[in-house]
């Protein structure tokens, strides 16, 4: 049923069935085997392709490594989106040291852990000299994840992991990006995955006091046109 040309009465039902917007789920992997240089702040920038529909945008990522490597203090580790958005996950754990386990950060052996902003452990906070592997599990990046959020995930990500100390060299077996996207809908003004009166309130709320959100024509002007835009985009729901 299309609520613009549903009767008033049915409206309430018509605009409870909508659903805006429908997650997706996948996993993007390589196994790369590749020796991370040592002693070298350029690292190696490993790309991970990823393909979308251009109504896509992020809304959660996790990034899942396997790494050997004989001390782990050495590393830096950074995701680039294809935005060119830049956070740093780990940033040679152990320095500035705390006075365990030294000067030269931690000098425990590889890594496999999945760094996820849905967690309560700092990866910098593992540091072991008896685990291997010395980071493992479930943890928290140095920058948080939802720095991507409602970008668009198409096209080339970038890892990149650096060993900015000598002696001690390493290897990245594999990297899996796991991302959840949702499909963009500019009628859900609620950002709650529905489409229904709360969203047309939340509209008029916002044409009523000219916020940028309410010109669907993007004119610069808040008029009758910007209204018919919104019910068109309501009434046609979400991809």
């Amino acid at each position: 049923m299309n609520p613009t040309n549903a009767p008033l009465k049915a409206w309430p039902l018509a605009l409870s069935m909508l659903v805006s917007a429908s997650a997706h789920a996948g996993d993007h992997c390589i196994t790369p085997n590749a020796t991370i240089p040592d002693n070298s702040p350029t690292g190696i920038p490993l790309p991970i392709e990823v393909s979308a529909a251009s109504s896509e945008v992020v809304s959660s990522v996790d990034l899942q490594l396997l790494i050997n490597h004989d001390w782990i203090g050495d590393l830096t580790i950074t995701l680039e989106s294809p935005a060119g958005t830049i956070i740093t996950l780990l940033d040679r754990p152990g320095i500035p040291s705390n006075g365990f386990p030294g000067p030269f950060g931690c000098g425990g052996q590889d890594l496999n852990a999945t760094f996820t902003d849905n967690t309560l452990i700092p990866a910098e906070s593992l540091c072991s000299t008896t685990a291997t592997p010395v980071i493992f599990g479930f943890v928290i990046p140095t920058m948080p994840m939802d720095s991507f959020t409602s970008e668009s995930p198409d096209g080339q990500w970038l890892l990149r992991i650096a060993d900015l100390s000598p002696y001690d060299s390493g290897t990245l077996i594999q990297a899996c990006l796991q991302l959840n996207t949702n499909i963009e809908c500019p009628a859900d003004f609620t950002g709650d995955g529905n489409l229904n009166f709360l969203d047309v309130s939340a509209f008029l709320s916002a044409f009523g006091n000219q916020e940028s959100a309410a010109d669907f024509t993007q004119d610069g002007n808040y008029n009758f046109l910007d209204v018919s835009a919104f019910l068109a985009a309501f009434g046609a729901g979400c991809p």
